[in-house]
Parts: structure tokens; sequence; C-alpha cells
């Protein structure tokens, strides 16, 4: 049994420096951002939830990062175990099935049928955005849309918005292309901030995930106030070719996976940058496999919500750094060129009150080391995480950014930590390493009983999939109580006695910061430990910190394993749980279900191929967001609303009575919790 507390873990785990000051610093290169131009408010009040009438479809479209290596369904030797949690006894890690503890929740947030108005066709996966402030809560899914909640009652105040009407980008021809997020800041009288993949055509697929020339942006919308309701919006686009045009594929380079965070001085922003120019060095070589490594912005924040025509920043792309890479390998040059790169280095997310100023303004990201499963999907696992850091974030005050050479990009590495393992291989992960398609509840299906006369396989009918994990990076990082908080996906081996199930679960890292200051960069490993729910499979964690405990938010989905436990399972649920800097997993072993899922989900790529071309898509990530006074607010994709009769899906009415788009039947819940 492997079960790591606080205790163990601090003994065993290594802690290894990076970089320290000097050594990035000729790395960190200055830049800056030309406001483009600014947009109305795109809100209207009152919107209904479900359509009355039914949608018609364009394209079938799946929305996603793009990992060449990942081959599907090819296994190799584990270099790792697998973690143990011991279900029966009772062991911390292995964790039982309740109602929610007293969370508010509105059932009916973003849904496939935002897509079916908003775009005319359906969209997988939808993610989620969230962020919340100001008495407001704002949630973003793909492929480009926002809606407005009240923070108190969580009740809609707006209908789900486009941001290619919020970000101005269909009168310049160009579109949404997806992976949102958003955040608030309340410095400087408040602002939001919502950022998504921008395609320079006007249509993602066949413009920016096309590969064509110059087809990629990130943009960037910064509101003018602190009301998202009726303030106008700024809007900026960061070009990765401009960042990056020494890298492989300069030109047709693909910013994908942005995520952002803040301090007092800063917005952090990130992405993976992806070559899709179709040429392809052979490897070992920079970007022998599309990928080219993280990047890492700090941009001026008080300019972007001053709406400054000239927004300086600084970059650090990791691809190219050598004194950042990790000791098996270097992106950039060496044996392992263009293999082991860093990956969703995913800037921390820090509430009001929470940055922290030592070093003149610091920032930090967290990532996760699994290279193998990143690119080649093979199993290995890794029990290896890293912490970096910008300091002197508040030189990016200085007139001109005069004072920003001050800047440094720093890291510390942690190994001997607890294993982890998530290849995201589209296989049942009942089969263990290297897969990745998690269980649901086995239900009516919709769409899955007309597979062939819709055109998505050639079988007459579709037996159902699973859901899809991705792998174990980084999707969320929270700064706060002097810590940072972060989870990642993992296959566990639960034991029951005798006998075993391999089921997902999560295993989630609390790093201590207060060394961090004076002339010492000291990081701790604080906590760690496994989250996992009896018989059951939890997706895309978030781990988000409030004063001294966090919240971990997920779906829940599963079958009940070989026994049938829980009913037979669970249809894809929003779920949560608590986590404290020394609890060993979740306060009480308990995991909260805040709405159950209705029905099996029942989309289109859960059929494509069987799974392929296209594997099965649930999300790339959830999203949560701690309000200090207030509480946390999370949201979660489940099944809003069962599935009808597949006769009259298929004869009369493929929106169930406008529960659902044709092709997808997605949704999301918005939740609260003190």
């Amino acid at each position: 049994m492997v079960v790591v507390g606080p205790t163990a873990a601090v003994a065993k785990t290594t802690v290894h420096s990076i970089a320290l000051g000097g050594s990035g610093a000729s790395h960190v290169k200055t830049g800056d951002l030309t406001l483009a131009g600014q947009t109305p408010s795109p809100f209207s009040s009152g919107a209904a939830k479900v359509a009355s009438s039914p949608t018609s479809h364009a394209a079938l479209p799946a929305i996603g990062r793009l990992r060449a290596g990942v081959k599907g369904g090819a296994s190799a030797a584990t270099d790792l175990p697998l973690p143990v949690v011991s279900c029966k006894p009772a062991g911390a890690g292995c964790d039982s099935i309740s109602g929610s503890d007293g969370a508010t929740t509105n059932p009916i947030g973003m849904a496939a049928t935002d897509n079916g108005k908003l775009f005319n066709e359906d969209v997988e996966p939808p993610d989620q955005g969230l962020c919340a402030g100001n008495g407001f809560v704002m949630e973003a899914i793909n492929i480009g849309e926002v809606q407005i909640f009240n923070a108190s009652g969580l009740a809609a105040e707006s209908s789900a918005a486009a941001l290619d009407t919020l970000m101005g980008l269909t009168a310049r021809g160009w579109s949404s292309g997806g992976d949102i997020m958003c955040e608030y800041d309340s410095d400087n009288g408040g602002h939001w901030f919502i950022t998504e993949i921008v395609s320079t055509t006007s249509s993602p697929f066949t413009g920016c995930f096309a590969g064509i020339l110059e087809g990629c942006r990130e943009g960037l919308a910064v509101s003018t106030g602190s009301n998202p309701l009726t303030s106008s919006w700024n809007i900026y686009f960061i070009d990765a070719n401009t960042f990056s045009p020494k890298d492989p594929g300069a030109g047709h380079l693909l910013n994908d996976y942005g995520k952002m965070g803040t301090t007092s001085a800063a917005l952090l922003f990130f992405y993976d940058e992806f070559n899709l120019s179709g040429t392809l060095p052979a490897c070992p070589a920079f970007g022998c496999e599309e990928f080219n490594g993280a990047q890492e912005f700090a941009i001026q924040k008080t300019a972007l919500e001053q709406g400054r025509s000239k927004v300086y920043l600084v970059h650090e792309n990791m691809g190219t750094d050598p004194s950042i890479q990790p000791p098996d390998g270097n992106c950039d040059k060496g044996a392992t060129a263009g293999v082991t790169c860093w990956y969703q280095v995913i800037p921390a997310t820090s509430p009001q009150g929470q940055d922290n100023n030592s070093h003149g303004g610091t920032g930090f990201m967290a990532a996760t080391l699994d290279f193998d499963s990143f690119t080649f999907g093979n199993g290995t696992g890794d029990n290896r995480a890293a912490v970096f850091y910008w300091t002197g974030l508040n030189s990016l005050t200085s007139a001109g950014c005069s004072g920003c050479g001050s800047i440094r990009f720093g890291g510390t590495l942690f190994t001997g930590l607890e294993t982890y393992s998530d290849s995201g291989q589209a296989c049942p992960t009942s089969t263990g390493n290297p897969c990745g398609m998690a269980p649901q509840r086995h239900g009516t299906l919709d769409l899955g009983t007309y597979c062939e006369a819709l055109g998505l396989a050639t079988e007459s009918t579709c037996p159902e999939e699973g859901i899809a994990t991705n792998g174990d990076g980084v999707t969320q990082a929270s700064y706060s109580g002097g810590r940072l908080w972060f989870a990642i996906s993992t296959l566990v081996s639960e034991t029951f006695g005798a006998t075993s199930e391999i089921h997902v679960g999560s295993a989630y890292f609390v790093v201590g910061t207060s060394g961090f200051g004076g002339a010492s960069h000291a990081l701790n490993m604080t906590s760690q430990g496994y989250v996992a729910a009896a018989h059951e499979d939890m997706e895309f964690p978030t781990l988000v910190g409030g004063t001294n405990n966090a919240l971990m938010s997920f779906t829940l989905s599963g079958d009940g394993g070989p026994t049938h436990a829980d009913g037979g399972g669970f249809f894809p649920s929003s779920a949560y749980g608590w986590v404290t800097s020394s609890s060993s997993g979740l306060v009480g072993s308990t995991v909260h279900v805040t709405v159950s899922g209705k029905a099996p989900q029942d989309g289109f790529t859960e059929y494509q191929g069987l799974p392929g071309p296209i594997r099965p898509r649930w999300g790339d990530y959830g999203a949560a967001v701690y309000v200090p006074g207030a509480g946390f607010y999370f949201a979660s994709e489940y099944i809003e609303y069962p599935n009808c009769s597949p006769r009259s899906f298929f004869k009369t009415d493929p929106t169930c009575g406008g529960t659902r788009d044709e092709f997808a039947n997605f949704g999301t819940s918005v939740n609260f919790v003190k």
C-alpha cells in the first residue's frame, strides 16, 4: 500500500534548484502588446436555458489539444507502479460518496445547446472557464461563449454571449477557437479578463487548426470596469510567431491551452506551443513531435486594465532555455530534444490579498514531469513535480518597463514524490496503463443508437464509450494562504482485501512558500495525497486554495466496478471534496455529489471510429475559484438532462425537447460552497 502523508512526503522528497536569478535572466525577453480596439457589452438579460425549437448543425468539429505523439493503444513497460489505496480496510485516499454538504447549485449552467444557438454547430470538449467577483460569476465554454450568473444565488443574469462578438472577431473575418479561461481582478476598481484561441479565418477548423500561415492568435479581452454586464472590453491579441520567431514551424505556430494567473503587478499567462506547418524534423530534434515547449508571459496588469495602447511584458521560452531543463532532457538540444519538453506549466491564480510580494513581486507556476506520457502515451508514470516562479514582477509598473531587466525566472524541482500515471490512451482504465478512458454508468443512448444512420460509424449501433481523462498534466494551480495547491489525474489501484480494481483518481500537492523570502528561494513540499472514489472514477480535478483549506472539484463517473456498486455507478456528475494542508486526502474521506448526472455522455466524439480517429472527448479541464469572505465557486461538466426515446430523437426531435443538441448532450453546473 502506498499512502503518503505530509510527514512521509517531506522526509522522502528531494528538492533541486532548476534556475535561480542570473542563470535564467538572459532568457527573459521584453516585448509588448498593442491595443486592437474596444467592443461594447454583448450581454442581454433574461435568457431561457432550454431551446424551444430544434437546431440544425453544419459541422462536427472536435477541438482540443493536439497531441502528436499519442498513437492510440500501444503499450510499453511500466517504470513506476500505480498508486495503491486501501478501501478494505478503509485507508487514506479511498473515499466514500455522499450527497452535498450544503453547496448552492445552478444545475443548468452552460451546455451544448449554447453552441447550437450561437454557432450552429456542436463542439466537444466543452472545457470550463470560471471566475467570480463583485457579485458576479462568469462561466465560459468551448467553442467561444460566456454567460454571467449572480454570485449570491447563481441565477443567470444574462444569456450566453459569443466571444466572436465580445472580441470583435466577426468584423475582422476571424473566429473563436476555444480553450477559454477567465479571471476577475479586484485591483484598480475591478476588471475581468477572458482569453481564448483565435483563428484569423472565419472558421478555426479551416484556419488556425488547419495550420495555415499566421492562422492563430491568443485573444485577450479586458473589461473597462467591474460590472461584466455593462462594461465595454479592450481587446489585445498575442501572436506566438512574434514571440518565438526562431522556433520550428514559425509562422504556423499554435498557442494551445492558454491559462492565466494574477499578482499585484502582473497578469501571468501561459500556452503550449505547437508547430502546425506539417514539416517536422526527425527525432531527436527541437520540434520533432510538433511540440515546442511551454511559453510563459508576465504582462503589465495595470496597463491592460487602463486600456493602454501599448502594454509591456516579459516572455520566457521554456523550450529553448537550457538552464531550466530537468535532469533527463532538453527540448532544444541533446539526445531527447523535442521529446522531453516542459508542458502545461500552469500559472497560479491568486485571490485578493493573497499575493507573494517577496523578491520584488513573485508569481508561481506548477507542472508535472511525465514527459513520456505526454509525447508517446507509454504509461511510464513519474514521481516528480516542479514549481516555477517569476521574481521582480513589481518592475512591470516602472515607466516604459524601464526596470523590467531585473525580472527573473526560476524554479524548484521536487523528486521522490508519490507516483502518478495517466497516459490518456483511448482504452478502458480498468485494464491499467497506458489506458485513460474512465467508465460511466450504462443507460439510454440516443445518438449511439443510430451511429450508422448519422454517419458516425459503420456499425448500426455504437457501444457506450468512456470518459476521456487525457493525461496527468496540471490543469489549474492556486496560490493562497502562503501555499501553492495543484492536482492531477492518475490511475489508482483500489484494494478491497484480497481483490483490487483500477480506477481514475487524483494525486495532489501542496507546496509551502514560507521560506521564499529574503535571500532565499526556498520552497518545500508540505503535503501530498491521493483522492479516489471507491469503485468509481473522477475526471479533471481542480484544487483551489482558501486560507487554510482547499476545494477539489471534478466530474464523478463510473460503472460500479466488477461488483456494480452504487446501484451500477454514476452518469457523469458534478462533485467535490475538501483538502487541508495536513489532511492526507479528502477531509472525512468523502466525495460530495453536488448534482447527479441524468444520462450517459452521448456526444459525437464518443463514437467516431470507435474510438478513433477522434478519441472520445470529455474535457481538457474544469474550473474553480476562491473569493475571500465568500467561499468557493466551481463549474463541473456533467449530463444535465435524461436522454429521450431513441426513436423519437431520430424520427421527430433531435433536441429531446430542447434539452440537448443532435450531436452532443453535455452540460455544466455552476456551484458555490462556503
